[in-house]
């Protein structure tokens, strides 16, 4: 495994992280109906955060949302005992239960505490290495939140922070009230529009930690190709799966399939086409079982892709509609 440094906070990762997502296993939609991540199970990923630690992986990502808390309650288990080899990046959603419309930063101030209490509780630890913004908070807001930050970061709470998103205004707006350590960034072999963004934290010296590296199972090719499968309906990425632009780019994958070889499947070449990009510090790759994390860490070992594959893959990702993907 091989370890960058993540931005100024001088914290050394392993270039591919574990995305804790998954393991949340189930996720309540606005509706209140209940979504699921398909073939995951409570013990397998306790094994899989172990055989992470085995293979080299020291940090891993989650969030309050993820499963209502369940992520991170099973971070906590599986961490006990060895909590010092991790660096654990979790995050929370500033805006839940504030009013956009009624301005109180008091409450704002609230939520983030309790919530940081919270997860460190369900982690079992005294500490956040990275605490990240899971949204933009509302305008009004966004004083009382770094302020809020400031002081956890004072009261050894939290190491370091930043924030969850694309968004270069949202980002200038909240470093003008105070540092962004790390961002964590969608980005991927179909949905490159944060090119300019990776190449500018760089410049800034930000780490950052991407996110949807395979758009959600898009570029395993597993749903795609002569034996592809499909998604199960109670599986949370269904819906999406559904959609027409989707289901056209599942069309068009096939194409890529040239980047698979016999020394890497197709998942790792897409992991490795993030992993080349200079802005790029760690990529939080999902995983539900141990097979994935060894797969999925083996990209560290491999080359990069070189211009021949880029020629010809770019142009076709290009081709390829794909929406875009939260995490």
């Amino acid at each position: 495994m091989k370890y960058q440094t993540l931005g100024q906070t001088g914290l050394q990762v392993s270039e591919v992280g574990l995305g804790a997502y998954p393991i949340a296993r189930q996720q309540q939609r606005g509706d209140g109906s209940i979504e699921v991540w398909t073939g995951a199970s409570d013990d397998e990923s306790i094994a899989l955060i172990h055989r992470c630690e085995e293979l080299g992986v020291n940090l891993l990502d989650s969030a309050e949302g993820y499963g209502a808390g369940h992520s991170e309650e099973l971070v906590g288990q599986a961490l006990q005992g060895r909590r010092d080899k991790w660096v654990i990046a979790t995050k929370v959603q500033p805006n839940r239960g504030i009013d956009k419309d009624q301005p109180d930063e008091d409450a704002v101030r609230k939520r983030i505490v309790e919530a940081c209490e919270a997860s460190l509780q369900r982690m079992q630890t005294d500490y956040i290495d990275v605490y990240q913004l899971h949204s933009i908070p509302h305008d009004w807001a966004m004083s009382a939140v770094m302020e809020t930050l400031a002081k956890l970061k004072a009261d050894g709470k939290i190491r370091w922070y930043g924030i969850s998103t694309n968004n270069r205004e949202a980002i200038d707006r909240l470093r003008e009230l105070g540092p962004i350590d790390v961002l964590q960034i969608g980005y991927n072999l179909l949905e490159r529009s944060a090119d300019e963004l990776l190449h500018w934290a760089k410049t800034e010296n930000i780490g950052t930690l991407i996110r949807v590296p395979l758009a959600k199972g898009q570029l395993t090719g597993k749903y795609f190709g002569e034996n592809a499968e499909q998604i199960p309906e109670n599986d949370l990425r269904y819906e999406r799966f559904q959609r027409p632009e989707v289901q056209d780019g599942l069309k068009k994958l096939p194409q890529l399939l040239f980047l698979q070889t016999p020394q890497r499947t197709m998942a790792q070449a897409a992991l490795r086409f993030v992993l080349d990009h200079p802005g790029v510090s760690c990529v939080i790759a999902g995983a539900k079982n141990r097979q994935q994390v060894e797969d999925n860490t083996a990209t560290s070992k491999l080359p990069p892709l070189n211009e021949e594959e880029l020629t010809k893959a770019l142009p076709i990702a290009d081709t390829v509609g794909t929406a875009r993907w939260s995490g």
